[in-house]
């Protein structure tokens, strides 16, 4: 009869005999110089799919890149993470590329957008998933660094799906070609417009739904307000946009919470335009034959990160919030718990956004405070509505928030 002893030695270690002399690491320094690397290739994909969430036109494509921007996100927060653990903090420039890769993502930033996205699975979520997937590290010594590989391989992979799958559908029209390679020197630089596919049509002088064109009551209080606040969440593209350009203006400037932050507001706003064109669909029929709102990414799209950033939060969220609990609020007494509970997530969403975007803002916002940064982004916001001949910027600093949100939204 084996005794409990026995049969207790006869088991094997959860992990394998191996000590990091034998290994690939034999020191913490080198684990954490082989995490650098991957952090500062995760940190290039970002900022090449947060820049094309601008100017790539498909609708679904958009959706895809707000989850993948924040799945990145994630995976570089818990390679910075580990590399502090193992006795070193990485500054901001420290997530720069190296030059033969910044000027690799110069040169697909100039290309047209079909180009990028039929080589983005080749050229660039391949080789990353391949770099995780090569990496090593000892499972006993450096257990975290490898459990942290192995759930970024498959973060990744379920985050990448989509872009495998589609990838056949987004080759380039023969008449399209690439642009000229930028030399070495030449600065990655993001699109500064947001674009729209062929399904949409859009306006640009207003966020106010009321007044734009082809709006026509229902005769209902409740339906009209349905209808323009599941308009809004549709049009949160623009947000998801803005979220995606301060994400990249700001990765090599940044402290790692606000850009995660930045990160998971771009996945947020792409599940709520998802949610919006969802109940368009199942409530008003063709989610496309309702116009959609331009004016807020035309303002935001070429200010700097922190503006627009500041411009959204300050001006945006809070105006939103309380129109759709008042909305939660009248379809739960008419019995609609569709309805109900998904604007009930969605302000759940948005108070954090509002919360964490201020507390944020006020921590780290090179002006030194809220007050002075909101300043800042509505002189800039003011210019800007100027110089597209959509508003007078004179006319515009006098305008309260509320005022603001209902001209830009969110």
């Amino acid at each position: 009869m084996t005794t409990p002893a026995r049969a207790y030695e006869a088991l094997e270690l959860p992990w394998p005999p191996r000590f990091s002399p034998l290994g690939k690491h034999p020191e913490p320094q080198q684990s954490r110089e082989e995490l650098v690397r991957l952090n500062s290739a995760v940190w290039t994909v970002t900022r090449l799919l947060a820049a094309s969430s601008l100017d790539v036109p498909w609708y679904e494509a958009k959706l895809a890149i707000g989850e993948a921007v924040h799945a990145l996100a994630e995976v570089a927060a818990t390679c910075e993470e580990r590399i502090a653990e193992l006795g070193a903090r990485l500054a901001p420039p420290d997530r720069a590329a190296d030059g033969p890769t910044a000027a690799r993502l110069a040169h697909a930033l100039a290309a047209p957008a079909a180009h990028r996205l039929a080589a983005l699975p080749g050229q660039w979520l391949t080789p990353l998933l391949d770099q995780f997937s090569a990496a090593s590290f000892d499972p006993m010594l450096d257990g975290p660094s490898e459990r942290l590989r192995r759930r970024a391989v498959s973060d990744l992979d379920d985050a990448f799906m989509w872009f495998f799958e589609a990838a056949a559908r987004f080759r380039p029209a023969e008449k399209e070609s690439a642009s000229p390679h930028p030399t070495a020197h030449t600065p990655a630089q993001r699109p500064t417009m947001g674009i729209r596919d062929t399904r949409f049509r859009t306006f640009e002088s207003t966020r106010d739904y009321r007044k734009a064109p082809g709006w026509v009551t229902s005769g209902s209080d409740y339906t009209d307000d349905l209808l323009e606040l599941v308009r809004v969440n549709r049009d949160e593209i623009d947000a998801l946009e803005t979220f995606a350009l301060a994400l990249f203006d700001l990765v090599e400037e940044a402290p790692l919470p606000v850009l995660r932050h930045l990160a998971r507001l771009a996945w947020d706003e792409a599940r709520h335009s998802a949610c919006g064109h969802a109940l368009l669909a199942e409530q008003f029929g063709d989610p496309y034959a309702h116009e959609c709102s331009m004016i807020g990414i035309r303002v935001r799209g070429g200010m700097g990160g922190w503006d627009a950033w500041t411009q959204i939060t300050v001006f945006g969220e809070l105006g939103i919030i309380g129109p759709m609990r008042a909305l939660a609020r009248e379809a739960g007494r008419r019995g609609d718990k569709r309805t109900a509970g998904a604007f009930a997530f969605i302000c759940s969403d948005e108070t954090m956004h509002l919360r964490e975007s201020r507390r944020l803002l006020a921590a780290y916002h090179p002006l030194g405070g809220l007050g002075a940064a909101a300043e800042a982004a509505r002189t800039r916001a003011g210019r800007t509505l100027e110089t597209l001949g959509l508003y007078d910027a004179e006319q515009f600093t006098q305008l309260n928030e509320r005022q603001i949100f209902e001209l830009l939204g969110e």
